[in-house]
């Protein structure tokens, strides 16, 4: 290889993302959350779209045991809830406003979209598990603006 892991990320970073907090329950009924913006839709039919969790971190193994997921798409006005569940914190939810969706997942009702899905398949990609998540529920808003990524750093469009 003719580049290190820093440069890779770095070049990774100008592909502008959406960010996502992808939600579960966990085995004892706890809230769960991490910041993702690898999301994409994958099927119209079936219905799929895709995540990825670092193995490390993030809840990995409590996603996989759940199976049952909601994609919150942030929008502007929820920044504060990408910083949020991007950092470790003992209960990322405490004090955070949020429904419980029809899957039992927790959803924030003021998101851009929420997409309920529950686990179709799981693949290993190196140092990531990549969820392909069959969609059971879609909730929009009229909010029009999306939160973005790009360059290590927050965007609208």
């Amino acid at each position: 290889m003719s580049f290190d892991a820093r440069e890779f990320r770095n070049a990774l970073g100008c592909f502008a993302t959406g960010i996502t907090v992808v939600t579960s329950q966990g085995a004892a009924g706890e809230p769960l959350g991490v910041t993702v913006n690898s999301f994409s839709s994958v099927s119209l039919d079936p219905p799929l779209v895709l995540f990825s969790l670092a193995h490390v971190g993030g809840h990995c193994q409590e996603f996989l045991s759940s199976g049952k997921f909601a994609v919150n798409i942030l929008t502007p006005e929820q920044r504060h809830l990408s910083d949020r569940f991007s950092m470790n914190h003992d209960n990322r939810f405490e004090g955070v406003d949020h429904l419980i969706g029809e899957n039992g997942s927790p959803v924030f009702e003021s998101s851009l979209a929420v997409f309920e899905c529950e686990t179709h398949a799981v693949h290993e990609a190196g140092d990531h598990a990549v969820f392909i998540c069959r969609v059971t529920n879609v909730v929009m808003a009229d909010q029009e603006e999306a939160l973005l990524f790009h360059k290590g750093q927050y965007h609208t469009l």
